[in-house]
């Protein structure tokens, strides 16, 4: 069976959203998880000889929490860098979508009821989905026309994480949304700093508002809700919410790491430029 490119297989994955891939597309994502899986082997490995405990303490000191992407964006990234940044990301998942995933694989109340609670809070006090359209519509609009946006390979392993825990593994989903939401309040808090930095109005920081004080809970929810009775019911499903953590983690790492490298390339390239100048 001929495989799909990974550009085309996250397409197909985007399209698909709320039913099922087919036959062809279900094997090519089966198949890039697996190789993905090869090269965070050893933080797995690493995060499976610890107890559940203290998974968040592996994320917390993970190089993708505190990345130097972040401070870029903090303090240095200008207004189109900063849209490239958000504008790049249009494959990435909806969150009520995958919520939802992880709800209906729930095995304990305590489970279903951690989620609920994360459903509900992502309605308050509208979805946050409109929120992050409004702050992206804003971001845009002062960036203006003609943003240059890069289809980073890195990129594109670092979004069809979400989408392998959606239509193949929903434990897996857990471990990579649990990690997202442990790391959130540095990233978030960092794109506020920059966005302020840049000029966006405060009417358009309302997501960033909320997901700087909501994320820590949600964390918490996931950790001691979700997490921790399911193991205890089921001790296998370890194996899969931790593949899900490191993947999330390293993935998430290598794209950093590019758009660090993107932010150098083009402060290098202006220097250069200035110094040509008479």
């Amino acid at each position: 069976m001929e495989s799909l490119a990974d550009l085309d297989l996250l397409r197909a994955c985007v399209e698909r959203m709320r039913s099922r891939l087919d036959a062809r597309e279900e094997s090519a994502l089966r198949g890039w998880a697996e190789e993905t899986a090869q090269r965070a082997a050893p933080l797995l490995s690493a995060l499976l000889a610890r107890r559940d405990t203290e998974w968040e303490r592996l994320i917390l000191t993970h190089r993708a929490h505190r990345h130097a992407w972040y401070d870029e964006v903090a303090h240095r990234v200008s207004i189109r860098e900063f849209a490239a940044f958000l504008l790049e990301n249009w494959a990435f998942p909806a969150f009520l979508p995958l919520l939802e995933r992880t709800r209906q694989a729930q095995i304990c109340d305590h489970g279903r009821a951690a989620i609920r609670r994360n459903l509900e809070d992502e309605q308050i006090p509208v979805p946050h989905a409109e929120l992050m359209r409004r702050l992206t519509g804003a971001v845009k609009a002062k960036a203006g026309v003609g943003v240059r946006l890069e289809a980073y390979l890195s990129l594109v392993d670092r979004t069809l994480v979400f989408y392998y825990g959606y239509y193949c593994d929903p434990w897996h989903l857990v471990g990579s949304l649990y990690a997202t939401e442990v790391m959130a309040h540095h990233r978030v808090t960092h794109m506020g700093t920059g966005l302020v930095r840049l000029g966006i109005e405060p009417a358009d920081l309302e997501f960033i508002r909320i997901h700087s004080v909501c994320d820590e809970d949600h964390a918490r929810d996931w950790r001691e809700g979700v997490i921790a009775p399911s193991v205890r019911i089921r001790p296998p499903l370890r194996v899969s919410i931790a593949e899900g953590i490191v993947t999330c983690l390293e993935t998430s790492a290598r794209y950093l790491d590019d758009l660090v490298a993107r932010a150098q390339r083009g402060r290098r390239a202006a220097e250069a430029s200035a110094a040509r100048s008479p």
